[in-house]
């Protein structure tokens, strides 16, 4: 699902704003050592996402237009793998290196408690976390306010999440969790219970401030094809979705 990623974070940010927002950073771009977006990796696991997108920092023509990445998770586990992973990687070495690529075992509460990242980032990125927290520790909403905090004015928060519809239970629960060879993740991964519509998630952001532009996408699995974007779908199944801080930047 990456390439779609990449794609849907492109559309969002687009590149009249990227420059734009080159252009508003001002001195900061300096400190950063270039132009370019800031990027922080909420939930990052072992670091599938997070190793695609620092690939594409400062390399010149990426739709992302990545300058930095902080990725973070609670897992120790989580973080010592995509750690050992990346070492691997020259290039991703390299950025982990002069600190333009870090891994970092926090949660996002911890993250949030520091003033230091309050508006610190152009793009916050929640892909496939929603539907996975623990509602003893916080709740989807609470999560996405979190996340909103550390968006800077302008910036984009962007993440992917299943609507919590029929189609859905019977695709991601009763399919995806069925004893091997019809499954594809272990029983109890998903709970239909913590599914997120759309409409409940845009109601969230906008009544914490997102106050900008929304985008919203379904996104389908065809085998032999892979994972296509599918305007509509959001309304049943998996999908993509972001939101504008309201706000110019400093």
């Amino acid at each position: 699902m990456n390439p779609l990623r990449h794609d849907f974070i492109a559309s969002c940010v687009g590149q009249q704003q990227q420059q734009q927002q080159a252009q508003d950073h001002g001195q900061d771009q300096v400190q950063k050592g270039g132009g370019g977006l800031r990027y922080l990796d909420v939930g990052c696991g072992g670091g599938i996402f997070a190793e695609s997108l620092a690939r594409t920092i400062h390399t010149p023509g990426t739709n992302t237009n990545a300058c930095s990445l902080l990725a973070i998770d609670p897992s120790p586990v989580m973080i010592e793998l995509a750690l050992s992973h990346a070492r691997k990687d020259p290039t991703l070495h390299q950025h982990l290196r002069t600190g333009a690529f870090e891994y970092r075992n926090t949660s996002l509460e911890d993250l949030t408690a520091s003033a230091s990242t309050a508006g610190k980032f152009d793009v916050v990125t929640l892909f496939e976390v929603l539907e996975h927290v623990d509602p003893h520790h916080s709740s989807p909403r609470a999560s996405v306010q979190r996340c909103l905090d550390l968006v800077a004015p302008g910036g984009w928060l962007v993440g992917s999440t299943i609507a919590r519809t029929l189609p859905a239970y019977v695709v991601n629960q009763v399919i995806a969790e069925a004893p091997w060879p019809i499954g594809v993740v272990p029983r109890g991964t998903h709970e239909w219970s913590k599914f997120v519509n759309p409409e409940e998630l845009r109601g969230w952001v906008e009544g914490e401030g997102g106050g900008g532009e929304w985008r919203c996408v379904g996104a389908m699995y065809a085998p032999g094809m892979g994972w296509r974007m599918v305007p509509g779908a959001e309304s049943w199944g998996n999908y993509f979705w972001g939101i504008r801080r309201g706000g110019k930047q400093d």
